[in-house]
């Protein structure tokens, strides 16, 4: 009798579990909806099924893959089961790039299901439950970040026949879709010391990038050049790390397939850059030439353009009596001296980086020899303006024409001149075009840097090409000369400048060499005026005191410059810092210390027109000292791979460049890069009011 009575009692039991769903109740948080799923109406003793964890993010926001980037966190599952029961790993879907900013994470921004497999007591009993119990954490992101987490429990019926559930068949069909498959192919990787070569065999497709399991192997916001050819897939990664590599392991997707693939280490030969792009670089290039070309334009108006500026200025308006066919050939030869100015530097760079050199935007600068050779041309320029001598004759590559009569020639230079002290400033929008063409192609870059100068010369080519903007500058009279000699005394100051970072980079010997250099300079031009006078002697007199001057000061600049460590940071302002470098900023945050960063070199005049008008400021000042951040400042006044490599990682290639790390956060605040005190409080107060906001309630920032 109780016999009977158990068995009728288990088969009403199997009754009521066969309709129960095989899903627990959704549980909703304040970003997510999470749901504990199972592909099995009744599991079988001893048998393997499928659950998933179904997670839907609210529009707009996404979680984090097995490898997040450069930020966030994976979601976890820790899994309570019975006895002799078994949770595998998770099967992560393939995930989709998630760019923030200089960040670019790894995640998913609609429903995904995280499929783990369940293996069955096999001596569970048909007619009894698997009571499956998780506890599941993610990290949902917007603007912000929040942890979030929720305890699930499904119930799954035992029975000796296993059988799916048809409710839920079409939703693990299609998880198993987003599954990456195996890739079937001898793919192999070769890296060297800047890049991984990836090759795929028989893969083929206009869209791809290579998702790595391994963390902090590659820089994940880099663009990933890939070529097709003879049937296989060429892919190129740019190295986070100088750990070796052995191997690599990822997720390829290409198109919409995506693959799990074990890459083993071979030779890759990358296809020439002839080669056309299969990926998204197209679109990539019109954005970075556009805002190149705008970063040009508004280049004019920094002041370290400013002197050269006034020369062509003044060039316009005495030209007023050329016609207009000869006004627009001199403006083509402004246009074409900026134009060959700007792809030399950009080929001077693309050498260097080839060789193995960290450099950027400015990087000529950094060498002591460059900045005294231009404070003594720009010395003579204005000894010319200030009527000392005229720059005619031979002398018609500087010359006269220059500022004077214009000319064809003194255009062309004058073109040169400006893109040389306009090196030192980076204007709105020129650092991420910068930062896209350091990462391309020679072809590509050159492109950016194309587009760069023109936007510099566009204002000037305008004036000359279309007589009506020529008609509104004023008309020439005896003002000019006045004029030309005013200007003069900005060409002055800009020499001082360069006195100043010469003495940054060699210390006093190499200020004292180009003194004296400058001091030869209206020496020789006396003695060179003094042959009208006298037979060759003053003439070659004057050609041995300008050989002296240079000879000389370019030796004592290169010995002070072997023998003098540059100074650890351009300029000390109000606030107290300390040295940038990667391992005190990683301190600072590992202990919650809010720091921000100033990448900055003594040559950049917007650096330090930013740190005179921004950063000494004692409202900043104030807010740094009440609020106990750390003030970092990272000098590239001199060649440093260790910031070179930074700023890379922000996708720029020159300075300035302002970081905050909030207390708290893992998220990371670029400031623009042109500051006032105003600017600089109101980006410090939103991102550490939001901070300490979503802290009280369990939450970081991206």
């Amino acid at each position: 009798m109780r016999t009977g009575f158990q068995a009728l009692f288990l088969i009403a039991l199997a009754h009521v579990f066969a309709s129960a769903p095989s899903h627990a109740a959704p549980v909703r948080t304040e970003n997510t909806t999470v749901e504990l799923v199972s592909e099995a109406r009744f599991a079988a003793p001893g048998s393997t099924f499928w659950t998933a964890l179904k997670v839907t993010p609210r529009p707009g926001w996404h979680t984090y893959w097995r490898n997040p980037g450069d930020s966030g966190m994976p979601t976890t599952i820790e899994w309570t089961l019975p006895n002799g029961a078994r949770a595998g790993e998770i099967s992560w879907p393939a995930p989709h790039a998630v760019p923030y900013g200089p960040l670019m994470n790894y995640g998913f921004g609609e429903e995904h299901w995280l499929l783990v497999p369940v293996t069955v007591p096999s001596d569970a009993r048909s007619g009894t439950v698997l009571e499956l119990e998780a506890r599941a954490d993610w990290l949902v992101c917007d603007d912000i970040c929040i942890p979030e987490g929720a305890d699930l429990s499904l119930t799954v019926p035992i029975d000796v026949n296993g059988t799916t559930d048809p409710a839920q068949a079409s939703g693990f069909e299609q998880a198993r879709a987003a599954t990456p498959v195996s890739f079937e192919g001898d793919a192999v990787f070769q890296a060297d010391e800047s890049n991984i070569a990836l090759k795929f065999p028989s893969i083929s497709s206009d869209d791809t990038r290579f998702f790595p399991y391994q963390e902090s192997l590659i820089r994940n916001n880099a663009d990933q050049p890939a070529v097709g050819e003879a049937g296989a897939l060429y892919l190129k990664m740019v190295r986070a790390t100088a750990e070796p590599v052995e191997a690599i392991d990822g997720v390829l997707v290409a198109g919409d397939k995506a693959y799990e693939v074990a890459l083993a280490p071979g030779a890759v030969t990358f296809p020439a850059a002839a080669q056309a792009p299969l990926n998204r670089a197209a679109v990539s290039l019109w954005h970075a030439l556009a805002l190149a070309l705008l970063g040009g334009v508004l280049l004019n108006l920094m002041p370290c353009v400013f002197p050269v500026l006034s020369l062509k200025a003044l060039s316009v308006v005495s030209a007023s009596g050329l016609s207009l066919r000869e006004k627009r050939l001199e403006g083509v030869s402004y246009t074409a001296g900026v134009i060959v100015s700007f792809l030399a530097i950009a080929a001077a760079l693309l050498v260097i980086r080839a060789g193995g050199e960290a450099v950027g935007w400015g990087f000529q600068l950094q060498s002591p020899l460059i900045i005294a050779l231009l404070a003594m041309l720009l010395f003579a320029v204005g000894l010319s303006l200030s009527g000392m001598f005229e720059l005619g004759g031979r002398f018609t590559g500087l010359g006269q024409g220059l500022v004077d009569r214009g000319g064809n020639t003194g255009a062309f230079f004058t073109g040169i001149l400006a893109t040389i002290v306009a090196t030192p400033c980076t204007a709105p929008f020129m650092a991420t075009a910068l930062g896209f063409a350091m990462t391309q192609s020679a072809g590509i870059a050159l492109a950016v840097f194309l587009a760069l100068g023109v936007g510099l010369a566009l204002p000037m080519l305008l004036i000359s090409e279309i007589p009506a903007l020529g008609r509104m500058l004023p008309k020439p009279g005896a003002w000019m000369e006045t004029f030309r000699q005013f200007l003069a005394f900005p060409i002055y100051g800009t020499v001082i400048w360069l006195i100043w970072v010469l003495g940054q980079q060699t210390g006093m010997n190499g200020v004292a060499a180009l003194l004296a250099a400058l001091m030869l300079i209206p020496l020789t031009v006396w003695l060179w005026q003094k042959r009208r006078d006298s037979a060759g002697t003053p003439r070659a007199l004057a050609t041995l005191v300008a050989g002296i001057a240079v000879i000389g000061m370019v030796s004592l600049v290169l010995w002070s410059d072997d023998q003098q460590a540059a100074p650890a940071t351009a300029q000390a302002s109000g606030i107290p810092y300390e040295p940038f470098s990667p391992d005190a900023l990683a301190t600072h945050r590992a202990e919650g210390t809010p720091v921000f960063v100033n990448f900055t070199a003594a040559w950049c005049i917007t650096c330090l027109a930013n740190e005179q008008v921004a950063l000494t400021s004692q409202d900043v000042a104030d807010y740094f000292g009440e609020n106990g951040i750390v003030y970092m400042k990272g000098d590239w006044t001199r060649r440093d791979p260790v910031i070179t490599e930074t700023l890379a990682m922000y996708g720029r290639s020159g300075v300035p460049l302002y970081l905050y790390y909030p207390s708290g956060s893992d998220r990371v605040v670029v400031l623009p890069q042109l500051l006032t005190p105003g600017i600089v409080l109101t980006e410090l107060t939103a991102a550490d009011e939001s901070a300490r906001s979503f802290a009280s309630a369990g939450r970081i920032t991206p």
